[in-house]
């Protein structure tokens, strides 16, 4: 699933590209989180908070303009992919560098868009399955996906538990499992923890173990047949290998 922001203070213009993502949500069928924003100060404010796979951006808006929207985002430590829509000059788009995707003239055309989110769905296909990055106060962090053996949430703090040390930043583990989720070595058997399957083992239907410390737990009832088809599925995969 693709959690998308999109920014442009032209409702005529929003409810367009709106009916694209629709479109191409169905041709994919795939699901997309969408979240619309009339404002850069209102992305801006809601991205503290909130995590995005990819961000559409008008440049030319009141207030704070596409610009000044990204650098404010960039300024967060987030490295969300940003696919700029804008009627703007060819020439000042080689200027900007925000780890952008794809800059799309309006009138916004289907094809462009489909084109642009395809290929940040293959980079962040490639990246969920080689780096996992993560804020800590002002920092930007990343720890290489296959030395990850589990994070455990506490309240809005989550530890995250490697073979050569632990770190505890702020996050949720909904937020986390978002990222995780295409990445099939990971399960999330339990609302408080997720699990690289590279370490664990299955002891029944509703336990698991992490073999380097043999220590048990319990998997969520409603967490069964998910982690079950993601186990068989991980264990499918590299038989084959």
């Amino acid at each position: 699933m693709l959690k998308i922001a999109y920014c442009d203070d032209m409702k005529i213009d929003r409810d367009k590209v709106m009916r694209a993502l629709s479109s191409i949500e169905e041709k994919w069928k795939e699901d997309f989180e969408i979240v619309p924003f009339s404002n850069g100060e209102k992305l801006c404010n809601d991205i503290a908070q909130n995590q995005y796979d990819v961000i559409l951006l008008d440049i030319l808006m009141d207030g704070i303009d596409g610009i000044e929207t990204a650098t404010r985002i960039r300024s967060m430590g987030k490295d969300n992919l940003i696919i700029f829509i804008s009627s703007y000059d060819d020439r000042v788009k080689e200027l900007f560098d925000f780890r952008t995707i794809a800059f799309i003239d309006k009138p916004l055309e289907t094809e462009k868009l489909e084109k642009a989110l395809r290929k940040a769905y293959n980079i962040l296909e490639k990246d969920s399955e080689t780096i996992f990055s993560y804020k800590k106060g002002r920092t930007l962090k990343y720890i290489p996906i296959k030395e990850i053996i589990y994070f455990e949430s506490s309240r809005n703090e989550i530890t995250v538990y490697t073979d050569s040390y632990k770190d505890t930043f702020y996050d949720t583990l909904s937020a986390i499992w978002l990222k995780l989720e295409r990445v099939d070595q990971f399960i999330m058997p339990h609302r408080s923890y997720i699990f690289n399957l590279m370490y664990i083992s299955l002891k029944s239907e509703d336990k698991l173990v992490v073999r380097k410390t043999n220590k048990t737990y319990n998997i969520g009832k409603s967490y069964k047949v998910n982690t079950q088809e993601r186990y068989l599925k991980y264990i499918e995969k590299r038989c084959r290998e």
